[in-house]
């Protein structure tokens, strides 16, 4: 009882808003000639090649992601690329926090230098043209700093104590519900650890990092930033071992 046609929708705000395609073999070329890439591998190569372009004109090459990119790649038609910019400041948190936030929660491609160290730009693909681009540039721009704020906000009121500290928290994190908390959990890996120890030939050193890093390994999973974005689970866990003076054989146990 529906009624078929050989209407195709455009983009939103396209003038007009259908167009009539006469035959099949037209309908990629229709489509094309609105700005709208229909064949997805055709279309990732063309975001992932605007990507880069646009990082080459700031002296740097974008941190194309295949996952991110296959994500990017089904949410836009017509991909345009902007490049976004933010302060030089915000640098100053670990990286892995300021990736995690461009891709994960803003689906934007960090720029790096040939080093891969980040600059202070990133690249976000809009589903359109060109059309008011400064002003989606800026709309965007205006919401990476305020993750960017709020990330740096979280780490802060973290380092007010040592990791250490963090480990009775746990207790409110659910592992599992027939097997308890995190901190349950927790206690499980220093008690294999030690047994594990008795088995290897580790001098005093390692077995006090191993030990150490077992006692730790959780801890920051009750901190705010892992709370924000469990993602960094061992990575923040590793920054602020770190800030609370422990090795950094210990922080890389974490890590790892």
């Amino acid at each position: 009882g529906i009624p078929s046609d050989r209407n195709t929708h455009l983009l939103r705000f396209s003038s007009p808003e259908q167009l009539a395609v006469e035959t099949p073999s037209q309908y990629k070329k229709a489509l094309a000639d609105q700005g709208i890439i229909l064949d997805p591998e055709e279309r990732l190569k063309a975001i992932a090649a605007q990507v880069q372009e646009l990082s080459r004109k700031v002296g740097g090459h974008g941190d194309v992601d295949e996952a991110l990119l296959k994500e990017v790649n089904n949410l836009v038609e017509s991909p345009t690329a902007l490049l976004g910019e933010y302060e030089q400041s915000h640098l100053e948190l670990p990286k892995e926090v300021l990736i995690s936030v461009m891709k994960k929660h803003q689906r934007y491609f960090p720029v790096q230098d040939k080093n891969g160290a980040l600059l202070p730009y990133f690249i976000t693909i809009r589903n359109g043209g060109s059309q008011h681009l400064e002003v989606v540039k800026d709309g965007n721009e205006q919401v990476v700093r305020a993750r960017f704020v709020d990330a740096a906000y979280f780490i802060k009121e973290d380092i007010t104590k040592p990791l250490e500290a963090y480990i009775p928290l746990l207790t409110s994190l659910t592992f599992q519900k027939k097997l308890g908390s995190m901190l349950d959990k927790s206690r499980r890996v220093e008690a294999l650890v030690q047994k594990i120890l008795i088995t290897v030939e580790a001098n005093p050193e390692q077995r006090a990092t191993a030990l150490r890093a077992a006692q730790l390994c959780k801890a920051d999973l009750a901190t705010q930033m892992v709370v924000e974005m469990t993602s960094l689970q061992g990575i923040m866990g590793q920054f602020y071992a770190g800030r609370s003076g422990e090795s950094a054989a210990v922080g890389e146990a974490i890590f790892e």
